[in-house]
């Protein structure tokens, strides 16, 4: 696609593009929403024209995960005995990757941290009028194996390894109950998966009395600690990010600066199905690209904190729509014009006298 002095009239062209037919931008050719596009001919803005581009079209397939490996999957957990500081066991899960509910996570938490732990029993219910988990560890009480269960949530540096919005936990906010069931909230850095740091161990909130109990769903002790669950904190929605401009979009999440958002998609559909968005005229967000010639550009879907949207393998399609403006230029009457060019003369012909004078003393 290319336009040259021929075409120097408003006009609009919608390119089709799917992510098929492109050049993956990531390292990880399987990340099919982060990619290069390089048209056969390059698109070349006519004189006294500016383009403005806009969001036309884009179909989504829901084939991504609201709990990734690497995001959010991840959740230490130790045991110790009653009445003591000492921890006998501890461990890593890990949340299988897929698409879940309140009632699916809490199917796959409790046979994970069961399965792992192997003291007593973890059970969960989903309040529907507050949106908050309850918890109840039953740890065999009356048995020589009374355990109490510690969940660690990492804050910090690998706050997103772990899923504390998801399960709705507070940050910072240290949960300490004589029940046999604890959430402590630590920033140890990179080595936040695989263990407690002495700080955890060395303090008190091992020890007291053992029982069965729930909280966390409706108690108004628990009202400070325990926020709704957000299954879908990973990905709230979807936004279409282009390097063809970074000057005309403001964002928050960095400080309400310049981005490269070109369109913002929210997600009504279920997973499994096709996310579609035709934004009407009087919803589209123009933006000015200053380049007068476009060889190749980047497209990239990413959640709210910029991370690549990863869509399993699938392609997607985006259509984008280029708006060539005429930009009005400053006509010059042709007396005025006339006038500038005999002041112009005159100035050039007392120069020349104003030389030759110079050049006779000398």
């Amino acid at each position: 696609m290319s336009y040259n002095n021929e075409t120097a009239t408003d006009a609009s062209r919608v390119l089709f593009i799917n992510s098929g037919d492109t050049q993956p931008y990531n390292s990880d050719p399987s990340i099919t929403t982060d990619y290069v596009f390089i048209p056969d001919e390059s698109i070349v803005v006519p004189p006294h024209h500016t383009i403005l581009l806009s969001l036309h079209h884009i179909q989504i397939p829901f084939s991504f995960y609201n709990f990734q490996l690497n995001r959010n999957c991840k959740l230490d957990y130790c045991l110790s005995t009653a009445g003591s500081t000492v921890i006998t066991s501890q461990g890593t899960i890990t949340i299988e990757e897929g698409n879940y509910n309140a009632t699916t996570l809490m199917t796959e938490l409790t046979t994970l941290i069961n399965a792992e732990a192997n003291v007593g029993t973890l059970s969960m219910k989903f309040n529907r009028d507050t949106l908050k988990f309850g918890w109840n560890y039953d740890n065999d009480t009356g048995s020589a194996n009374n355990a109490r269960l510690t969940l660690k949530i990492a804050t910090g540096t690998n706050s997103e390894l772990n899923p504390r919005d998801e399960l709705g936990f507070n940050a910072n906010k240290f949960i300490n109950r004589d029940n046999g069931f604890d959430v402590w909230f630590e920033d140890n850095g990179a080595n936040y998966i695989g263990g407690f740091s002495n700080a955890a161990v060395n303090t008190t909130f091992f020890t007291g009395a053992l029982g069965d109990f729930w909280f966390g769903d409706n108690t108004a002790n628990d009202a400070n600690i325990f926020s709704v669950v957000d299954v879908n904190a990973g990905v709230r929605s979807i936004f279409v990010r282009t390097n063809l401009t970074q000057t005309s979009v403001l964002d928050s999440s960095i400080g309400g600066g310049f981005s490269s958002i070109l369109a913002r998609i929210p997600i009504d559909v279920d997973s499994g199905g096709i996310i579609t968005i035709s934004p009407s005229d009087g919803s589209v967000h123009k933006l000015l690209i200053k380049a007068r010639e476009i060889t190749s550009f980047e497209i990239k879907l990413t959640d709210q904190k910029n991370r690549a949207i990863d869509l399993q393998g699938l392609d997607w399609d985006i259509s984008l729509q280029f708006d060539f403006i005429e930009t009005p230029t400053l006509e010059v009457p042709k007396d005025k014009r006339l006038e500038i060019e005999e002041a112009q003369y005159k100035k050039y012909q007392e120069l020349k006298e104003q030389l030759k004078e110079t050049q006779k003393k000398n």
